[in-house]
Formats: structure tokens, C-alpha cells, sequence
């Protein structure tokens, strides 16, 4: 009995010994910089956090998903003790003598507690809090930004440069994140970063604005580097470094193969919580954490073979069919309309006169209906690759940007078939060649001939909204046409008047108005597309009367980013959409006319990959063995996109959620697309 009092008498001893050297640390030099810098970093955190959920507070009636609210209330709770906490500690220093102070904050601290910021900085900017889905999504972002500031501790004895290097990384993403959120209605991905020189080429549509997020970044990076220089890191032996690095390189494992187990759980393809709403991309960032996705993007977004893939497996698929020759060659022209979309086939409302009257005429005359597009808001290179190739964004990773990632080398597809054919393959474009890098990408489809910057070529130029407009590309199309008269012609182009922003009303006539609801961007969108289908009849009318066959086909790309109007029609925020009240969003106008004549058509399932099967069929011409293929795809599944699929049932699923009944079909399709685009062994003889 008496043993176990002296064995109980000395571990409180011991402890009271443990609780009395903390103090002392704590008293020290040392131990007091080290409170000091994590005590400012943390005020700062905490000073983000408040400013967050005061904006969640007067928005809570759209803060998604509202079953966070409670983690919330508890999350403020908890930062107002922080900084009672804080507060105090600031007071008690000041009773401390100047030269009690100074001393040396270990570097591994200093890393961990700028990687919390970090962590927390562009998730703060963006709406994306604390609560995840999934604590490991919490852990591996910390370790994720942590292990990128610890890199400079274990390799410079003053890693203050490094550390504030790896800050100005941050907040430059975290603002990037937000204009770009705020321009396109998505995050940046991984996959963005092929696309720099392509922003280059558009920013000057853009006009980047100051406001209170912006802001909170600018003060955040400007305390982190006071703090941060100001701070004496301490330094640590070769010895330490040495065991140090090993440590770091095993954080690196812990985070690839725990990320792995993390992105399995359901981030892939984005349909972590709502299925295919259409806002994966921007819910699943903020689920999963805007730096630890961003960083899955790089590490496991990629393009991976079909089940069962063989080249000679996708070869005899396609050779099973016969192709045919053309009996007559008619001209064809290709028009893609930027941000052309009708948002009455959202919902009605009401305008003082009908805003396409054209495009609603000529459906009496042509094959027409609202084609499934895979982009949204932007990514027109996308919706371009999927006309003119037959390949769908639904077997590529999301975030695709298919020009400026792989088109590496000649692809097959609309165009080659057509060289085939003996057409003249065109592609006129008011673009610089380093858009979507276009210039390469028309190279690579195999368009004989490429005009880039048309205007440059032409004189009388009519500009909308600062581009030029449809009017004055219609224009050109019609002398190049003559030029081209007498032989088999094929013109491609995408149009620029009605890209965004829609911020100067003045910039196009306003012709069009709202009866019964006010939104100025949506007025000025509605005036330009009016314009635009008033140019649209204009060139009907020119060609109406030509003694040679003549082919229009004319598609919108996507739906204009004009969130507040779309959530008016539908009544509710776009992310908690059913599939089928989504899928109008990614439903834009097209018509197919012939100036001799094709049976008036509405064609209700459609997606943009089989559109130029269309074509085919209303100039009459032969299709490629490709193309047959798709014919027989489409019989089972009409519709396909980077946002899921109908099958010939009537029923929508997901990309990554493969029908039993259609698993088949799917394997097929993907393994041809896959032969078409990546295999090394391919042979582009066949067409």
C-alpha cells in the first residue's frame, strides 16, 4: 500500500516537474517569440474567419450546404475565444522587459503555423470553411501547404525568402481563384495552367476590381511578411536537417498515398455530393478544400485507358464499316456562336419582342432543336473539339481543356474526313492564333486552310461589347465563299460579339428590354444574341437564292455566366438543380438549313458530338467509319457530355456512374475515342 502512495507521490511529482518546465519554456526568450508568431498568425486567421462568417451570416439563406450552419456557429464560438485568448496574451507581454523577449522561434513551428494560413487563405476568400466532408480532407490540405513552407526550413538555415516566396504563391492563387470564379462561374484546375497563354489573349475583356475579399488577401500577405521577417528563426544542425528531410520526404508519401485514398472516397469526377448538378467543380473545392483539390487535379485527374483496351480491339470496331463516295459535294458552312443560348428554354419571361424572331422562323425550314454542350460559361475550345471530332469531354478528365492539352498531333475527325472527300477545309477566326492555342489546333485537325484575326483582312468593322461582331464575320465568310465558288468548300468559324462581360449596356443597341424584371447584364446578353440572330438572317438571305447546294449549321457553345438571372428562372440556386431541370443549362440553340431545302425537323436528344452526323446527312454526303460508329453509339445513348449521359431509356446518369444495361456501349465508344486520340500505334489512314 505504501509503495503504491510513494509511486503515486512521485508521478505527481514528475508531472508537477513536466508543468513547471513548460512554464519555464514558455517564460523564455524563446518560448515567448514562439507564442508571439503563432499568437500574430493567429490573429490573422482569426480575423478571416469572423470576416467569413459575418458574410455567411447576411447571406445564410444561399450558404451551401446549409448543413454546416451548427459546425459554423461552433467555428465562431471558437474564434472569438481565440482571439479573448490572443488578446490576453498581448497584454500580459507588454509587462514583460524588452530584452525578455528576444529570442528564436523554431522553424519547424514557424512552417506549420504560416501553412494553417495558407490552408486557410483561399478557402476563406471563396466561401469554403473549416467543416469538409471528410476530416482527412482537413489533414492532408494542412500537411499539403505545411510540407511546402517545411521544404524551406530543411534546406535553408533562413528560410525567411522561401517563406515568404511560398505565401506570395498562396495569395496570388487565392485571388486568381476568386476573379476567375467571378468572371467563368469555376474555379481555376490544375488543367488551367495549360491554358495561361490563352488568358493573355482574353484578359482584356476583363476589368479586375478591388473589393473586401481582395482586400482581406492584400492585408493577409502584407502581415504574414511583417511577421514573418521580423521574426529570428532559429538554426537547426545538419544533424536535424538531415533527419528532418527524411521526414519531409515520408510526409511525402503519407500525403500521395493517403491523397489517394482521400480522392477515392468520392471526389472523382466531382460528383462528391450532388451527382451532376453542373457546379461539381466549385462544391467539390469547397468540400474538399480549394488547395487540396487543386492539387488532386495535377496528381490524379488524368486520362486513363477503357477496360479491356487493345489497339487492335478499337481497330476492329472501326473497320467493321464501308465507307462510301460522295455522289455531290455541297458548301458547308460551320458556325460556332459564342455564348449563343436561349434562356427561355429555362423558363419563360418576359421581353417587349421576341429576341431570336430569326432563328425562330427559319426552324419552320430546317433540322433544328437545343444541342447538350459539355461547357458552361466558358471552355468554347471544348465544344468546338466535340463538333469537329465526334469525341465527347464525358471520357476526359474534368477541367479538360482539349486544345491545349491533347492535341499533340494530327487527330481525325470532320474536317480530315472531309479532305478526304476532296473538300477545301477553312477555319476563320477573329482570334490570335495563341487563343486556346488555336493556331495549333487547327493545324492539327487538318484544316487545309487558317485564318486567324480575319479582321485584320477586312475593312468596315463593327464592333459589340468591344468584339467584333457577327455581322461583319458573316460578311467575310460570304467573299470567301466566292472566292471558293465552284468546288467543294468547307468553312469553319467561331464567333466573338456575344463573349462576356456584359458590364456596358451603351456598348450594343438596346432594342431589347424587360417588362416585368430588371437586370442589366441580362439586357445587354439578350441585345447582342438579338444582333446575332439578326446577322444570322442576313447570311440565310445571302445564300437563300445561289444556284449551288449550300449547308448552314450554326450552334451556341455554352450559356453566358449570368448567374443572378439564371437563378431567377429556375427559382433556386443552379447547384441544388435536379439533373434534367440542369441539363437546359447546358442546352444551347442549332439549326441545320439548306437553300435547297431539308425536312423541317425538332430533334430533342442531341449532343454536340453527333451533331456534324447532322450535317452529313442534310448535304447528303457519305459519313466516315467513325461516324457510323457514333450512329450506332447514339441509338443507345442520344446524349453525352463532360456532365453525364441519357440513354435511349430516358434516363440520366453521371459519367462516372456506368448503366449495367449500357456498360457495353460506353466501353466501346470510349475505347475508339481513346484510339483516336491516344494511341501511339493508331493509324490515321482510317478515317
Amino acid at each position: 500500500m505504501k509503495e503504491q502512495q510513494n509511486i503515486q507521490t512521485q508521478q505527481a511529482k514528475d508531472k508537477k516537474g513536466l508543468l513547471k518546465k513548460i512554464g519555464a519554456w514558455f517564460a523564455s526568450p524563446d518560448g515567448m517569440q514562439t507564442l508571439r508568431f503563432i499568437s500574430a498568425i493567429a490573429a490573422v486567421i482569426a480575423v478571416g474567419v469572423i470576416c467569413a462568417l459575418l458574410g455567411i451570416y447576411m447571406d445564410k439563406d444561399n450558404f451551401l450546404p446549409k448543413e454546416r450552419n451548427y459546425a459554423l456557429i461552433g467555428a465562431c464560438a471558437v474564434e472569438l475565444a481565440l482571439v479573448f485568448i490572443i488578446a490576453k496574451f498581448f497584454s500580459m507581454q507588454k509587462k514583460l522587459k524588452k530584452s525578455e523577449t528576444k529570442g528564436c522561434i523554431d522553424p519547424f513551428t514557424a512552417a506549420f503555423m504560416l501553412g494553417l494560413n495558407s490552408y486557410f487563405l483561399p478557402d476563406f476568400v471563396m466561401g469554403s470553411y473549416f467543416p469538409k466532408s471528410n476530416v482527412l480532407y482537413i489533414l492532408l490540405g494542412i500537411l499539403l501547404c505545411w510540407l511546402l513552407y517545411l521544404i524551406g526550413a530543411v534546406i535553408f538555415p533562413k528560410p525567411h525568402a522561401w517563406f515568404c516566396g511560398v505565401n506570395v504563391i498562396f495569395a496570388i492563387y487565392a485571388l486568381a481563384q476568386y476573379y476567375v470564379t467571378e468572371f467563368r462561374g469555376n474555379p481555376v484546375q490544375f488543367a488551367d495552367l495549360a491554358n495561361i497563354k490563352s488568358v493573355s489573349e482574353i484578359n482584356g475583356m476583363y476589368s479586375l476590381f478591388l473589393d473586401g475579399n481582395v482586400m482581406f488577401v492584400l492585408c493577409d500577405l502584407i502581415l504574414i511578411f511583417a511577421v514573418t521577417v521580423t521574426t529570428k528563426v532559429r538554426k537547426i544542425k545538419i544533424r536535424s536537417r538531415i533527419i528532418s528531410g527524411v521526414a519531409v520526404i515520408a510526409g511525402c508519401f503519407v500525403f500521395v498515398y493517403g491523397g489517394r485514398f482521400a480522392y477515392d472516397l468520392g471526389i472523382k469526377n466531382r460528383y462528391i455530393r450532388l451527382n451532376f448538378s453542373g457546379a461539381e467543380n466549385a462544391d467539390t473545392y469547397r468540400c474538399v478544400g480549394y488547395d487540396l483539390m487543386f492539387c488532386f487535379d495535377g496528381m490524379f485527374n488524368r486520362v486513363t485507358k477503357p477496360d479491356g483496351y487493345s489497339t487492335q480491339k478499337a481497330e476492329d470496331i472501326i473497320t467493321q464499316y464501308e465507307v462510301q463516295k460522295a455522289d455531290k459535294k455541297p458548301t458547308i458552312i460551320a458556325i460556332m456562336n459564342e455564348s449563343f443560348a436561349d434562356f427561355e428554354h429555362i423558363a419563360q419571361f418576359k421581353t417587349n419582342k421576341d429576341y431570336l424572331p430569326n432563328y425562330h422562323k427559319l426552324q419552320e425550314e430546317s433540322i433544328s432543336g437545343y444541342v447538350s454542350v459539355s461547357a458552361y460559361g466558358g471552355y468554347s475550345c471544348n465544344s468546338e473539339y466535340e463538333f469537329l471530332t465526334g469525341n465527347t469531354l464525358g471520357f476526359l478528365p474534368s477541367g479538360s481543356a482539349v486544345f491545349t492539352q491533347y492535341l499533340n498531333d494530327k487527330q481525325n475527325g470532320l474536317v480530315s474526313w472531309l479532305n478526304e472527300l476532296g473538300y477545301t477545309t477553312q477555319a476563320i477566326s477573329p482570334c490570335s492564333e495563341g487563343l486556346w492555342d488555336i493556331g495549333n489546333a487547327y493545324e492539327q485537325l487538318q484544316f487545309k486552310d487558317r485564318i486567324y484575326n480575319c479582321q485584320d483582312r477586312m475593312s468596315d468593322i463593327q464592333y459589340f461589347n468591344g468584339n467584333i461582331t457577327d455581322e461583319t464575320i458573316f460578311r467575310y465568310i460570304e467573299e470567301q465563299y466566292e472566292r471558293h465558288a465552284g468546288s467543294p468548300y468547307f468553312v469553319w468559324t467561331a464567333t466573338m460579339q456575344n463573349h462576356a462581360p456584359y458590364d456596358d449596356l451603351s456598348s450594343v443597341p438596346s432594342e431589347i428590354t424587360f417588362e416585368d424584371y430588371n437586370n442589366p447584364a441580362a439586357q445587354e446578353y439578350l441585345n447582342l444574341i438579338y444582333q446575332s440572330d439578326k446577322a444570322l438572317g442576313e447570311l440565310i438571305d445571302y445564300f437563300r437564292n445561289k444556284d449551288e447546294e449550300v449547308i448552314i449549321v450554326m450552334f451556341g457553345d455554352h450559356y453566358p455566366h449570368i448567374i443572378d438571372f439564371t437563378e431567377y428562372l429556375y427559382g433556386k440556386d443552379v447547384a441544388l438543380l435536379s439533373t434534367e431541370d440542369y441539363s437546359r443549362l447546358r442546352q444551347t440553340p442549332f439549326l441545320i438549313w439548306s437553300n435547297k431545302g431539308v425536312e423541317a425537323e425538332k430533334i430533342d436528344d442531341i449532343s454536340l458530338n453527333y451533331l456534324s452526323n447532322e450535317v452529313m446527312e442534310a448535304a447528303g454526303l457519305p459519313k466516315s467509319r467513325y461516324q457510323q460508329e457514333l450512329d450506332k453509339i447514339r441509338c443507345d445513348i442520344p446524349i453525352i457530355s463532360s456532365y453525364g449521359y441519357k440513354t435511349a431509356d430516358g434516363e440520366w446518369y453521371s459519367i462516372n456512374d456506368v448503366a449495367d444495361k449500357y456498360k457495353d456501349t460506353l466501353n466501346e465508344y470510349e475505347t475508339v475515342q481513346y484510339y483516336r486520340m491516344f494511341d501511339e500505334k493508331r493509324d490515321n489512314s482510317i478515317n
